[in-house]
């Protein structure tokens, strides 16, 4: 029996955004959780440099495969080039890998200045804002690439802008309960005598000490 070369292509696409995927959700929930509202620790700021760098590569692996995939399909059925679906997944991960840039020139810098401080002074900031907005972007966009690639159901029968109306607004409301979610975990995490302000006190004196040598291994 032998395997048909696009059945490995769909395999190696729905590998890189299973990568992609979870990488991206991981390092949200490391922003929110440890980074967002508490003390950026080294080894915080490590894990997420390191989850970047999975999503950078589930990024490279989309677009490779995802090229072949175009090219292999309109070889076999050149209509299929027209489907709407495809389109507005090529805006989307177009989208997420702007995101990704600025992710990397604007909040990884960040999170490594910032190691033995908290990341950013108020959940309402213009910067804590910015990057909880990349944040929304990279998982509504990652779900919606996963999605529009599995949902064979919506070939021929969706349109590119209804497709991209919803991706929108599903943006938008990531973002807000994100930010909502962000300040209601600093305000737990700064009530005196709580464990969380606790954990907080010990991973400051803790950066404190190790704060110039993990700064230079990370720079």
């Amino acid at each position: 029996m032998m395997i048909r070369f696009h059945t490995l292509l769909v395999l190696g696409h729905l590998m890189a955004l299973s990568l992609g995927l979870g990488a991206a959700l991981l390092a949200d929930w490391v922003v929110l959780r440890k980074l967002t509202s508490g003390i950026v620790s080294p080894r915080a700021a490590r894990q997420l440099i390191d989850l970047s760098h999975a999503v950078t590569a589930g990024l490279v692996l989309i677009w490779v495969t995802g090229a072949l995939l175009m090219a292999d399909s309109a070889w076999d059925a050149p209509a299929s080039i027209t489907n709407q679906k495809l389109w507005a997944k090529l805006v989307i991960v177009a989208i997420l890998t702007l995101n990704a840039l600025l992710l990397h020139g604007l909040v990884l810098p960040r999170v490594v200045s910032r190691v033995g401080q908290p990341l950013f002074e108020t959940s309402f900031g213009g910067l804590s804002l910015i990057s909880t907005w990349f944040g929304a972007v990279s998982a509504v966009s990652w779900t919606s690439a996963a999605y529009l690639g599995l949902a064979r159901e919506l070939n021929g029968h969706a349109n590119l802008m209804p497709i991209l109306g919803s991706y929108l607004i599903a943006v938008v409301l990531t973002w807000v309960a994100a930010v909502i979610l962000s300040h209601l975990m600093r305000y737990r995490r700064l009530r005196p005598g709580s464990r969380d302000s606790a954990r907080d006190l010990r991973d400051c004196l803790m950066a404190a000490q190790t704060s110039g040598q993990a700064t230079g291994n990370l720079s």
